[in-house]
């Protein structure tokens, strides 16, 4: 069973400062193997757990830049902290934008640890990590399916006015807190249906990247289409979760069929797997 959320909303703000990363790496040896994934801790969330210290980022801001809202000064610093070796950033200061700098300030520690589960939120689409029952968190007190994947597409962008560009990145997110997982009835050939569905929202996030790439030149026609193309996107999305569910439910054999059809439209559209846009900024 699949539920899809939404996410909308892309701005265009012009005056907003640029993030400036700033990375000290530890120097001890790593003696942790680091899990495959990404977790991202928030100030306010609590971590517990053994871990190793690999580096400390602290994200501020300079110049101009079309965006530096909390996602994207975020995302900086996963990107910083990756490359460290790390699998999770931990937020222990956020400054808000204020009459100072209108970007979201940040200082985390880059961390490794041999086991994500405990602290995934979500999961972000890659052919290499599937689904396992643990990603589901969500209670199964008076759910009716034996279980629910809750998966959706999100899309930002990254630019500086000074580049004339901004990167367009869209991306395909598992929900673990709204996904919940039984488990009593054949739990593998559940686990693989609830896979097909995370892989059909993956399909449709590289559809929603080929409308972007043939349908908008730059930014002002981005302001202008994104919602519409979203919204039609969205609907033919829900209309195939739904259509697998039906048929599966009616003929569980037909199951094996559609997670073939679905890897075909995924290589069929591998030309887009990045989900990644350089688009023309235009007032």
């Amino acid at each position: 069973m699949k539920r899809l959320f939404t996410t909308l909303g892309l701005g265009l703000t012009l005056a907003a400062c640029s993030p400036r990363v700033i990375t000290q790496a530890s120097q001890s040896p790593h003696n942790i193997v680091a899990a495959p994934g990404f977790v991202v801790i928030d100030e306010t969330d609590k971590f517990s757990g053994p871990s190793e210290e690999v580096g400390d980022i602290e994200i501020k801001d300079t110049g101009l830049t079309l965006s530096c809202d909390y996602e994207t000064v975020i995302a900086r610093a996963t990107k910083e902290a990756q490359a460290l070796g790390a699998n999770v950033l931990k937020v222990y200061e956020h400054h808000l934008p204020d009459h100072w700098s209108t970007c979201h300030r940040i200082k985390a520690k880059a961390l490794r640890v041999a086991d994500l589960a405990p602290f995934e939120k979500e999961i972000v689409w890659n052919a290499a990590r599937r689904l396992a029952q643990v990603d589901f968190k969500a209670s199964t007190e008076s759910r009716p399916f034996e279980a629910a994947t809750s998966s959706f597409i999100r899309y930002h962008y990254v630019g500086r006015l000074f580049q004339g560009k901004v990167q367009f990145k869209v991306e395909t997110v598992f929900d673990c807190q709204n996904s919940y997982f039984k488990g009593k009835q054949d739990p593998e050939r559940t686990l693989a249906h609830e896979q097909g569905h995370f892989d059909i929202t993956e399909v449709f996030a590289r559809r929603f990247t080929k409308a972007v790439k043939e349908q908008v030149a730059d930014t002002k026609e981005l302001a202008q289409k994104q919602e519409a193309i979203y919204r039609q996107i969205s609907t033919e999305a829900q209309a195939m979760h739904d259509k697998y569910d039906s048929e599966i439910y009616a003929d569980r054999s037909k199951q094996a069929g559609w997670l073939v059809t679905i890897t075909q439209e995924l290589n069929g559209l591998q030309a887009y797997a990045d989900k990644e846009i350089s688009l023309k900024i235009k007032m």
